[in-house]
């Protein structure tokens, strides 16, 4: 244990905690792993090293999750949901996948390399594998698991809240100043980065819960304005517009049992709580505030960085298109010798799903990509859901993380937001509607 290079120790510490993650319930699993995948961000160091295949926090979280499904538990029997075309036309982007990286190993890019710069192969498949396993096992709680799927959200949130009151922020030169003017930013990096994401779906959890939840508690409402509220103060443009145009989704979405009225009702409590925290903050801290408003509002003037930084980003997503239109199966996976040798910015993999689709896998990546989303919104439609809200709220979710896909990463490489994907997936069709219709 005490060896010069603590390789035993960290040996002990992993072991203790697949042990202990794996002796959780099952709601008590996916809500620690979710929480997991919030903070993997604050881990940078690999947490078994392998040679030149280090396994960082969130792969060995996406290993756990894997290896629970995998454990042999009393389950319920699969309930075949997304048979036909969602699994045809993700199996199909799987593939495309695959050959990417097979193209970049016969360019002499390692397998670890080829993998490790297109992880959704291998993270999509996995999570959707275990995360359903977990579901199915018969002693899992639904109304258990939405609540300790709310305390997750909620205790993120709350220490955002609590380490900017405190001044406490995280260490990410990228994410840490938002420009406002020539000379004036504002601080952002407070909290997680990892849960950047998870607060526009928390909100939309609320909101498709306040227009069609069979109760009106005032929950509903607290956790879409704390959604709302903490998306705003990320002041990702991504998110906050992604998060606005998919919570016009669940307005438009008919409730199957619930009165017109309650999304009309749902409309305005929703707009008057934003308008009141906003109008709270800019009187509280008018230099917060007015980013807030200034981040917020499609047409307000932005500051010179915050627009270079936009079109940083439509030129990743140009660049996408421009080289599937002279390689249109794409140019596989590339590490940075091929980026430089193809003159490719880097950094366009990490400002764009889109783009990485693009440059990877070219037309065919993008389409079955597209397809595999829309089908799967498509099949919601069609399927009956575990609780009323669910359905509006898988639509909406998303809807939302493909839009912010164009921006960043997303869903097709980021390692908290593919997780998220995965999870809104195995709710909405690992669980049966028998198993869980008393609960809202």
């Amino acid at each position: 244990m005490v060896s010069p290079d603590g390789r035993l120790l960290k040996l002990l510490v992993l072991l203790i905690a697949a042990s202990s993650a794996l002796a959780l319930t099952p709601q008590a699993f996916i809500a620690a792993s979710g929480l997991a995948f919030a903070v993997s961000t604050a881990f940078t160091a690999s947490v078994v090293p392998l040679g030149s295949t280090p396994i960082y926090f969130a792969d060995f979280v996406v290993l756990l999750v894997a290896f629970r499904g995998i454990l042999p538990r009393d389950r319920v029997a699969p309930n075949r949901a997304l048979a036909g075309a969602p699994t045809v036309f993700f199996a199909l982007w799987v593939f495309v996948e695959a050959i990417a990286v097979e193209r970049a190993t016969s360019h002499g890019v390692p397998l670890a390399s080829a993998l490790r710069g297109d992880p959704a192969l291998l993270y999509w498949p996995l999570l959707y594998f275990g995360f359903t396993r977990v579901l199915r096992e018969r002693d899992l709680n639904i109304h258990f698991l939405w609540r300790d799927l709310a305390c997750v959200a909620f205790g993120l949130a709350g220490w955002m809240f609590l380490a900017r009151a405190i001044n406490l922020p995280f260490h990410d030169p990228g994410l840490a100043l938002v420009s406002t003017g020539d000379s004036t930013t504002v601080q952002r990096n407070f909290g997680f980065a990892g849960a950047f994401v998870l607060y526009p779906v928390f909100a939309l959890a609320g909101v498709a819960g306040m227009a069609h939840g069979w109760r009106r508690g005032s929950l509903y409402t607290v956790i879409a304005s704390v959604g709302i509220i903490a998306t705003l103060i990320t002041f990702v443009r991504g998110e906050i517009f992604s998060l606005a145009l998919a919570a016009l989704i669940i307005f438009w979405i008919r409730p199957a049992n619930v009165a017109m009225s309650a999304r009309v009702r749902t409309a305005a409590q929703t707009v008057l709580a934003v308008v009141a925290a906003v109008s709270i903050l800019v009187f509280v801290n008018p230099t917060l505030g007015n980013a807030v408003v200034q981040r917020a509002l499609p047409f307000a003037h932005q500051a010179a960085g915050a627009t270079a930084n936009a079109e940083y980003r439509q030129k990743a997503v140009e660049k996408g298109f421009s080289v599937a239109r002279a390689h249109p199966t794409g140019l596989g996976v590339l590490d940075v010798t091929r980026l430089n040798q193809e003159r490719i910015d880097p950094g366009y993999l990490v400002h764009s799903g889109v783009a990485t689709l693009l440059l990877f896998g070219g037309w065919p990546a993008l389409i079955t990509a597209l397809l595999a989303v829309l089908a799967l919104i498509r099949r919601s439609f069609v399927t009956t859901a575990a609780t009323s809200w669910l359905h509006p709220a898988f639509v909406a979710i998303l809807t939302m993380l493909s839009l912010y896909s164009i921006s960043a990463a997303g869903l097709a490489g980021d390692p908290w937001v593919m997780p998220l994907g995965a999870l809104a997936v195995a709710l909405r069709f690992g669980l049966g509607p028998v198993r869980a219709t008393t609960y809202v």
